[in-house]
This record gives C-alpha cells, structure tokens and sequence, in this order.
C-alpha cells in the first residue's frame, strides 16, 4: 500500500510539472512587449497654477489624461515600459517631467527611466536627450520597439530627423493625436470644444511642423488613434467615489488631480474623456475597438480653429489605419480605475 501511494505522488509531481512546463511555455509564445511612452501629462495642479497650459498660459487647467495613460501602461502586464519621454504640450515640459515622476514614486516604478524632451517647437531638429534615447532604444532592438505617442510630435519628429532609418526599424508608431472635423459623421469632444472656444488640437497644432514632417516620413508602420475615438470612454463622478474607498496614496492623488477636469467636463459629457488612456489600451488590446479603417489624409488649415486631418483620394499618400470606434469602453474605464488604486 505504501508503494502503491508513493508512486501517486510520483505520478501527481510528474502532472504538476508538466502542467507548469506547458503554462512557461505559453508565456514564452506571448513575450511582453516593448513600449516608449512619449507623453505631455499636465497634471501636479500647483505646478499648472504657475505655468498653466502651454498654448494659453493664461488658463490653469490641464487636461489630466496624459498621467492616467501612464497609469494604466506601468500597471499593463502585456508591456515593459522601456522608457518615458516628457513634451509641451498640456502644460510646460517641466510640469510634464515632475507629474511623470510623481506617478513613478505612486506606483513603485522609479525603475523606469524619464527622458526630457522638446521645451517648445524650436526644438525640433534639436538632440534632446529624448530623442536620443529613442533612437538608440530602437536601432538597438530593430523591429521590436512600439512607440506610442499622445504628446505633440517634437520628439518624434526630431528622433526621426537625427536618425533616418528610425521609421524602418521600430515596430510600430501609435499616433495619438489628430481630428477629421466631422468628415466621418460625427463631431468630437475636441469639435464641440474648439466651436465654443477655439480652443485647438495640441497633439497636432502645438507643433504643426513636427506632425507634418511624422506624417510625411513615417512610412506605413503607423497607426492612427484620433479624437473621434478618444472621446468614447470617460472617468466618472462614480468612479472617483470608487477610488475614494480605496484610500491608497495613489488613489488619492489621482482624485486630487482630476476632480475639477471632471467637474468641468461633466457638465457636457459623462465626465473627464480618458482620451491618452484610450489609444494605449486599443494598442495593447485591439479587440476593444471596432476594426480600423484604411484611410488617406493630409492637414489642412481651418483658420482659428487650427490644422485638422483632411480625407484625400491621392494616391501617392499611404493607407494608414485609424481606429474610430470602441466596442468596450466600460472595459477600458474599468481598468483604469482598477489600476489606479
């Protein structure tokens, strides 16, 4: 009898191994991968106070969602986060480098470096240390290195015009940015508030050069996210209750910096559009958006409402997928908040 037990043990550590072999060997076919976050979070509320939003000093309010975007990708299992590079954009590049630091310190991920960019579009062309170490992380890892990039383009642009074999040895280029002004049937968040206000599309009109010089030399690894899709999910009054309860550090300071966008935002929408959050988690699952279409487009002027997409039938223009429409926002919102506790 005791042999007879013996070898049931024997047999049941030969299953456990085998099972844990097979789960090992699953991983190994869905290897993490590798993402550069070029971002222009405007959040630190104090520091919006002094410098206020890089286009219009005057206003001291940012949009936050460049920092819940960097929430959401230092918590993503399917990613490493080989690096973070910082822009104008929200608000000023030191406001961009200090919010990107504190959510490193909030999330126990000091190990990800922070590279300082553009301080202004007169930096395009220019050898920052961001677009230093965007060149030198993908010509190192060739065809292995997404970037994804929800900032105004200087530091693309700037890594791509440094090195021109840059577009031909990442693995893609998420483009997160960008407005088609209705020529697909419907108006964005970023529509409704330029009409009130004329208030301008940051990602593109921050640095028009930049984009125009990505658009027209990134070749056709590049994917396009634009506002018609960044409007479609939202951090409500009910989620912030959510991340009240929780009562960590972390939670806590995204409450903090988010209330008053959301108090705003609400009073037209949801609540605060997630915007940045939206193209990375399409990015990382794009099952959580509808198929993207095939699109040609160019910018085009719209006077004081500034450069927007324009549809085009030239040919000698790639087809570029843009995504624009989710099929899962309470997915994405869910997520998020999960993350942010």
């Amino acid at each position: 009898m005791r042999t007879f037990y013996q070898g049931l043990v024997f047999l049941g550590a030969i299953f456990f191994i085998s099972h844990l072999s097979m789960a090992e060997s699953r991983d190994e076919e869905q290897p993490v991968r590798m993402m550069i976050i070029d971002d222009d979070i405007g959040m630190l509320r104090k520091m919006v106070l002094r410098d206020g939003s890089y286009q219009n000093p005057w206003l001291k309010i940012t949009d936050p969602d460049g920092g819940l975007e960097l929430i959401y990708a230092l918590r993503e299992p399917k990613i490493k986060v080989l690096g973070i590079t910082c822009s104008m954009g929200c608000s000023t590049t030191d406001v961009c480098m200090a919010s990107a630091k504190k959510i490193l310190e909030l999330t126990a991920r000091t190990d990800v470096p922070l590279y300082r960019g553009a301080n202004s579009p007169d930096d395009l062309g220019k050898p920052t240390e961001a677009a230093k170490f965007i060149i030198e992380t993908v010509m190192g890892n060739p065809g292995k290195v997404e970037i994804i990039t929800t900032a105004p383009l200087t530091n693309i642009a700037t890594a791509m015009m440094l090195e021109p074999r840059l577009s031909s040895n990442w693995k893609m280029l998420h483009f997160a940015t960008g407005e088609f002004w209705g020529a697909l049937g419907e108006e964005s968040d970023g529509m409704m508030f330029s009409k009130l206000s004329g208030y301008q599309d940051m990602n593109i009109n921050v640095d028009v050069k930049a984009t125009r010089y990505v658009l027209e030399n990134a070749g056709e690894k590049i994917i396009i996210y634009p506002n018609e899709l960044m409007d479609e999910a939202f951090l409500t009054r009910a989620h912030l209750k959510e991340l009240r309860r929780s009562r960590t550090a972390l939670a806590k300071w995204v409450v903090d910096e988010t209330c008053l966008f959301n108090a705003i935002t609400g009073i037209v929408m949801k609540g605060m559009p997630l915007h940045g959050v939206i193209p990375l988690a399409v990015a990382v699952e794009p099952e959580l958006a509808e198929h993207p279409n095939e699109l040609r487009f160019t910018l085009a002027d719209k006077g004081r409402y500034g450069y927007v997409f324009a549809l085009s039938n030239d040919q000698r223009i790639p087809l570029h997928p843009v995504y624009l429409r989710l099929r899962n926002a309470q997915a994405i919102e869910n997520q998020l908040v999960e993350r942010c506790k």
